[in-house]
C-alpha cells in the first residue's frame, strides 16, 4: 500500500488536457490521409474476408476457380475495404512496470504514466474514425477491450484503463504470441512498456513483424532506472522475481551500470531501426500529452 494519496487516473484537469491535445492532433493529422499513409506492406485497398455462394448477376471475375477446381462449386470472394488500419494499443502492466525506488511512498509511476499515455491515443484514435483496440499484458496477453470507432465508446476506456490490470512477471514472448494468434486483423499495435524482460525482445518483436503489424513501442523508464543515486551497502531485491543480492553501491559500480544499460537501450534503438519498428523512450515523468506529441511526431503514425 503506498501511504501518499494517488490522484485519480483521469480527472478534470486530465479530460481537459485530452480534448486540447485531440484539438491539436486533429491539426497534425489533417494533411494525412489515412487510406494513403505509407506502409512496409504490399497489396491492395482490398483486403479478402470470407465467401459465399455464387447467385446469378455475380461477377465471374470474383469466382474462386481454384475451389471450383478442388470441390466443383461455384463460391466468390469477399472483401472489405481497407480504409483505415485498426490500432491496438497494448499496456504492459508487469511488476517491474510498477518499480518505484521509493515503494512505501510512490505511486507506481510508469503505470500510471502508461495508462494516461493509453487514453489518450485511444482518445485521438477514436476521434479519427479508427477501429481502436486495448489490452494487458504481463506474462500472458490479459484482458482486453474492443472500443470500436466513435468517440462516444471513450467512457469504456476509461473504465477499462481504471480497473486493477493484471499484475505478474513479464514475459513478453507469450504475451506477443498469444495476441498475434488471435488477432485476425493486421493494423497498427502500440506498446507501451520499459521494454524490460530478461528473456529479450528480439523474438517478440520479430512476431509482430512476421504478422504484418505496423509496430510502435512507446518505451517508459524511470529515472531512477536511468540514473540511480543511492550509495553504500545495499540489497538489491528483483521486483519480478524476488531474489535479493548484495551490492556496494560505489560511483565507479553505478558508472558501469549506466554504462551497460546504455549499450542495452542502443541495441534495442538498432534493432528496432533495422526491423522498421517505430521507437520513441520517454521519462516516466513526463506529462502524458508530451508523451503522445512525441510518439506522433518521432515515430510513424503522422509519416
Amino acid at each position: 500500500m503506498h501511504s501518499q494519496t494517488e490522484p485519480p487516473f483521469f480527472d478534470s484537469v486530465f479530460l481537459a488536457k485530452l480534448e486540447q491535445l485531440s484539438l491539436l492532433c486533429r491539426r497534425l493529422f489533417k494533411s494525412e490521409n489515412r487510406a494513403d499513409r505509407p506502409s512496409r506492406h504490399n497489396g491492395s485497398s482490398l483486403e479478402f474476408a470470407d465467401y459465399r455462394n455464387y447467385t446469378l448477376g455475380d461477377d465471374p471475375r470474383s469466382v474462386d476457380w481454384s475451389i471450383y477446381a478442388r470441390l466443383e462449386r461455384l463460391v466468390v470472394k469477399l472483401y472489405e475495404q481497407e480504409q483505415d488500419l485498426p490500432v491496438h494499443i497494448l499496456v504492459d502492466s508487469s511488476t517491474s512496470m510498477r518499480w518505484t525506488p521509493d515503494p512505501d511512498r510512490a505511486p507506481p509511476q510508469k503505470l500510471n504514466t502508461a495508462r494516461r499515455i493509453a487514453a489518450a491515443l485511444a482518445y485521438i484514435g477514436l476521434s479519427n474514425q479508427d477501429r481502436v483496440h486495448l489490452s494487458w499484458f504481463d506474462h500472458s496477453h490479459g484482458p482486453e477491450l474492443a472500443a470500436g470507432r466513435a468517440r462516444g465508446h471513450f467512457h469504456k476506456v476509461l473504465g477499462f484503463l481504471s480497473q486493477p490490470p493484471p499484475e505478474g512477471p513479464t514475459s513478453l514472448l507469450t504475451a506477443i504470441r498469444q495476441f498475434t494468434r488471435k488477432t485476425r486483423k493486421r493494423g497498427v499495435a502500440i506498446l507501451i512498456t520499459d521494454l524490460l524482460d530478461p528473456a529479450g525482445y528480439q523474438e517478440p518483436l520479430s512476431l509482430l513483424n512476421a504478422a504484418q503489424f505496423e509496430t510502435e513501442i512507446l518505451q517508459l523508464l524511470h529515472p531512477a532506472e536511468l540514473h540511480p543515486e543511492l550509495l553504500g551497502e545495499l540489497q538489491l531485491v528483483d521486483s519480478e522475481s524476488g531474489a535479493e543480492l548484495a551490492f556496494t553501491a560505489t560511483p565507479d559500480a553505478l558508472g558501469r551500470y549506466r554504462e551497460l544499460l546504455g549499450n542495452l537501450l542502443e541495441q534495442q534503438r538498432q534493432f528496432c531501426m533495422e526491423h522498421r519498428i517505430g521507437l520513441v523512450r520517454l521519462s516516466s515523468q513526463i506529462p502524458f500529452e508530451d508523451a503522445v506529441l512525441k510518439l506522433l511526431r518521432e515515430g510513424r503514425l503522422l509519416k
